[in-house]
């Protein structure tokens, strides 16, 4: 018979690392929801953890707003109880959770105040509600099924096209790039699960039944998961086929992933696990807080602010108080306090509230000018006296020399305030004798 040099080749039976290990084709990564999957993927546990904890963490105020002028208010109930389970913080972490995740927060009016506006809402499953038509001028929604009424349902948009009731899934619309990181993190488990040798084949010259096939595998397969000694008969022989690690690149697509995921959320690629270009570091943590404060959370409690006060009379608004966010150190701090009273946008009160302390006694702290520039244009010569006084005891308490003592400092301080707050009863005069 003459020799063709392909004929053992049509005639070898081989057993793959796919047919020992797995096709590959639904690895424990992809299993479950998209909302499951994508949680997985640490960039995006990340992205999201940053946006909800930094949301979450913000303080809220309330105000009534008439043109320009806005004067604060006490926070309404919903803002200081929102549901029946957690904190206020808990609850902005679920709603932004959801937002980032599926597009949408869907919120249940469960509770309303004496005026009929919602003073309890509780955050719904996004799996849980569907709309009838995405593209209705009205929207008619369903919870489980069961249609709901009019204002039941409080809905936010995270990502909206013209025309569209519904916000864009930033996890649907990106299932590949999350699916390519899942992929790349189960390809690296598998890794070094199996010896880092991502495929091997069993070969043999002779010509293997199914039968003979598959009870091979089995045994093989029982053998390695144990990590025995294997026993190949028919002379089968097992070749592994090893790929170094720099040469598979699972690593750098795991980074280009997380920089992916990073431009999708807007979030800095280093806080999720990527990598950013010298060019756009910072120098100093208080640069980049603002920059994240700036073009990341900005959008996001802008678009917050505004649904919740839709929830709330027209005459009140919601805010957030992003300077929370920035720390600085305690000597820029005070230097900031001491900008804000010499231009008179801040009274003392205000600047020892934002540092945790009291009012100042009698109503001293609530002036809005320097002391200084208020006696200067006083036109009481009674304030512009008690101001006076009020500056030399502050000079007491400096140490600068003036000669008085603890006692006269209590009397004249008691007495200007009294003047200056308007409820100073002069004493009667004394006839001379």
């Amino acid at each position: 018979m003459r020799w063709w040099p392909f004929r053992r080749k049509e005639q070898q039976r081989s057993l793959s690392y796919q047919d020992v290990f797995g096709t590959g084709a639904d690895p424990g990564a992809l299993r479950g929801s998209t909302q499951e999957r994508a949680l997985r993927l640490s960039p995006v546990y990340a992205a999201v953890r940053l946006l909800a904890d930094s949301v979450a963490s913000l303080p809220l105020k309330a105000f009534t707003a008439s043109g320009d002028d806005r004067q604060p208010l006490p926070l309404p109930a919903l803002f200081q109880r929102p549901a029946a389970a957690g904190a206020r913080y808990d609850w902005l972490h679920r709603c932004m959770t959801s937002l980032t995740l599926r597009g949408n927060a869907y919120g249940l009016v469960v509770a309303t105040d004496a005026a009929g506006w919602p003073s309890q809402v509780e955050w719904l499953h996004p799996d849980d509600v569907a709309v009838a038509d995405n593209f209705a001028a009205h929207p008619v929604w369903y919870y489980k099924g069961r249609r709901l009424e009019d204002g039941e349902l409080l809905h936010i948009p995270a990502f909206t096209l013209p025309g569209q009731i519904l916000g864009l899934s930033p996890i649907a619309y990106f299932a590949a790039t999350t699916e390519t990181g899942l992929l790349a993190q189960q390809f690296g488990k598998d890794w070094f699960a199996n010896g880092s040798s991502p495929a091997a084949v069993l070969e043999s010259e002779n010509d293997i039944g199914k039968d003979a096939a598959t009870i091979l595998k089995a045994r093989f397969k029982e053998a390695a998961a144990n990590r025995d000694v294997a026993v190949l008969a028919l002379g089968v022989k097992y070749r592994p086929i090893s790929v170094p690690a720099e040469e598979s690149q699972f690593l750098e697509t795991i980074k280009a992933s997380a920089n992916q995921i990073a431009a999708i959320y807007g979030v800095p690629p280093e806080k999720v696990g990527g990598e950013t270009g010298s060019s756009l570091t910072y120098s100093t943590v208080e640069q980049n807080s603002i920059d994240f404060l700036t073009w990341t959370l900005r959008p996001w409690l802008v678009r917050l602010e505004a649904a919740f006060s839709q929830w709330r009379p027209p005459v009140e608004e919601v805010r957030f108080n992003p300077d929370a966010m920035i720390r600085t150190d305690t000597l820029s701090r005070y230097q900031a306090y001491g900008m804000a009273l010499d231009q008179g946008w801040r009274n003392r009160d205000e600047v020892r509230a934002l540092e945790n302390e009291a009012p100042l006694p009698n109503g001293l702290g609530q002036t809005y000018l320097p002391l200084s520039s208020a006696m200067s244009v006083s036109l009481d010569p009674e304030q512009a006296n008690a101001r006076n006084v009020v500056e030399m005891i502050q000079k007491v308490g400096a140490g600068v020399g003036v000669m008085i003592s603890p006692d006269e400092a209590r009397t004249l301080l008691n007495s200007a305030g009294a003047r200056l707050t308007g409820t100073y009863t002069p004493p009667p005069p004394t006839e001379a004798p």
